[in-house]
């Protein structure tokens, strides 16, 4: 079969140079621990502690097992945050080590580097989400909502995490410093997710609290699982879940591309 060639050599082709590079990307996690305990054991810590320390106080009258069913969601959702940190961290060590330059001077996708980091990302955090729903099954959790339920259950917070990984490489292109990028994401990613419903109802909040928390689009992912899980509501959450998706994607996406570029 004749190959396609540029004037330079064989044709970049986007979906082949994504493959490759997520492969990559999936390998530099799995040989990673430091990256995988934070993906995994993170979350896992917290439900088990909170759940085991607080879960009567929030819920009472209720056990442990009920709060565990309210509150899993969160624990999924931050673990899916929290990894994205990984993400900001090896794109700009990618950027800061040379390992970019050479992919530049390659006969490659422009797109391939950022599409192929984001879908391996997507891997990891299903092993994310798979490890805190082993662990709530453990703790008494339990799907009501029927397959289909189970199955957006899943998917949601998944999607959520595309557009945080744009969110994290956006970041991570236009950084002066890795110190910066951890930092400022650790305070922005702890305060969405404790100014959410994620551990409480929203009317246990404080009143100047709980517009925040209705605003937060940690709180519609939250809200949607649990609907999504027991068969309670979903349409409005779902909505707000899915369109914070789509700004988070679209804007952080075109920064990154954009900031990647000119680097």
């Amino acid at each position: 079969m004749n190959e396609t060639r540029t004037a330079t050599g064989p044709r970049p082709h986007v979906l082949i140079d994504s493959w490759a590079l997520t492969v990559r990307a999936i390998r530099v996690t799995l040989r990673n621990p430091v990256l995988l305990m934070m993906a995994t054991f993170f979350p896992l810590i917290l439900l088990v502690l909170i759940t085991v320390s607080f879960g009567s106080l929030v819920a009472p009258g209720g056990s442990r097992a009920d709060y565990v069913n309210f509150s899993l969601p969160l624990f999924a959702v931050m673990g899916i945050m929290f990894a994205g940190l990984g993400t900001a961290m090896t794109t700009y060590d990618d950027l800061q080590s040379g390992f970019d330059r050479r992919l530049r001077a390659m006969p490659i996708a422009r797109a391939a580097p950022l599409i192929g980091r984001i879908a391996g990302d997507a891997v990891r955090n299903l092993i994310t989400l798979l490890a805190v729903v082993a662990v709530g099954y453990l703790l008494g959790f339990r799907f009501t909502g029927g397959v289909l339920g189970t199955i957006g259950f899943l998917v949601l917070p998944l999607l959520f995490g595309t557009g945080v990984a744009w969110m994290m490489v956006a970041i991570a292109v236009h950084a002066k410093s890795g110190e910066a990028v951890g930092s400022a994401l650790n305070a922005i990613l702890l305060v969405a997710s404790f100014l959410s419903t994620g551990f409480v109802p929203r009317q246990d909040l404080p009143s100047w609290i709980q517009p925040v928390a209705a605003a937060n689009p940690v709180s519609s992912v939250v809200e949607a699982m649990r609907g999504l899980a027991s068969s309670g509501p979903i349409a409005a959450p779902t909505w707000r879940a899915l369109a914070w998706t789509v700004a988070l994607t679209v804007v952080f996406a075109t920064l990154a591309i954009r900031g990647y570029r000119k680097r």
